[in-house]
């Protein structure tokens, strides 16, 4: 099974690679960003706005699989440059369903939680989405693209937990570093997610990329839901810090240009039953496995 990963230097990305390479399966790995090389994988930037680019590079590969794991993610970015975040997660996003079906392959499209508006919460597939945000409206928008192919997959994926591999810190980067040197963090509880571990995340899709049975839309979170607060208050416990360095905060005191849902915790009733013998680790069980990662690329 050839695998091509676009995203592989982004945050989930960096942990799909490592587990392909893992599983040692082959793959092309493409990123946005200058040429790198991870886990001895030579990672090719790759203009998704480009079509040229695009359809000279995945002719070179040919691959079984696309992971499409890419997307302008920041929500404060798309808000600033809405051109931008359709040609990269909707424009990049079709033309990609365009080579797949030209070559058969199966795709693999990552979407997201925040495709719901937040009033319900322990969303299944069947749920109708509400996007409140520019980046949240370009994921949905995506995803009948990749449903419309008879090879495609859409998952949705939760608040995914654990540092960054590749590149600048994360949330989870700045909230440990907040809690081992003592310092206070200000975290929301009225803002719930279903969160799970960024290696078990990595795991689970690539799980689903090869079952070549397998089509439709998927969500995939943790086992519980939690607020950003209640997460932070577990991790520090789990570090043994004093959890009063977690402050509780309300949404209303960070106003943003666009409306944040409140409760976007995912039923993953699908994949579970799909996939019975896959462990679904707890918030504790998925840091115990984060901090006894020792194999970030130098």
């Amino acid at each position: 099974m050839r695998i091509l990963l676009t995203g592989a230097t982004g945050h989930l990305g960096a942990y799909l690679l490592r587990e392909v390479v893992h599983q040692r399966l082959p793959i092309a790995a493409w990123s946005g960003s200058t040429p790198c090389s991870a886990w001895s994988v030579p990672v090719t930037p790759v203009d998704l706005t480009d079509e040229q680019a695009t359809a000279a590079c995945f002719q070179v590969w040919q691959p079984d699989v696309v992971i499409h794991a890419a997307a302008l993610s920041a929500i404060a970015d798309c808000h600033r440059n809405p051109e931008r975040a359709y040609a990269l997660n909707v424009d990049a996003t079709l033309r990609l369903v365009q080579w797949a079906t030209r070559v058969g392959s199966r795709l693999l499209y990552v979407s997201t939680d925040l495709v719901f508006d937040g009033q319900k919460g322990n969303y299944t597939e069947a749920d109708h989405p509400n996007p409140l945000s520019h980046y949240a409206r370009t994921k949905l928008q995506a995803e009948p693209l990749v449903l419309a192919y008879a090879k495609g997959v859409v998952v949705r994926v939760s608040w995914l937990l654990g540092p960054k591999l590749l590149g600048g810190v994360r949330f989870f980067d700045q909230l440990h570093q907040h809690l081992r040197h003592g310092q206070p963090m200000g975290l929301f509880i009225d803002e719930w997610r279903s969160p799970l571990g960024l290696p078990q995340a990595a795991r689970c899709l690539l799980k689903l990329a090869m079952q070549p049975e397998l089509t439709g839309l998927w969500h995939l979170g943790g086992p519980e839901r939690l607020s950003r607060y209640e997460m932070g208050v577990r991790l520090a416990q789990w570090l043994g810090v004093d959890k009063a360095l977690i402050r509780a905060e309300k949404r209303e005191q960070h106003p943003a240009p666009e409306p944040r849902p409140a409760d976007v915790s995912l039923d993953s009733s699908r994949f579970r039953k799909t996939f019975p013998d896959i462990p679904w680790p707890d918030y504790e069980a998925s840091l115990a496995e984060l901090f006894s990662l020792a194999d970030r690329p130098s």
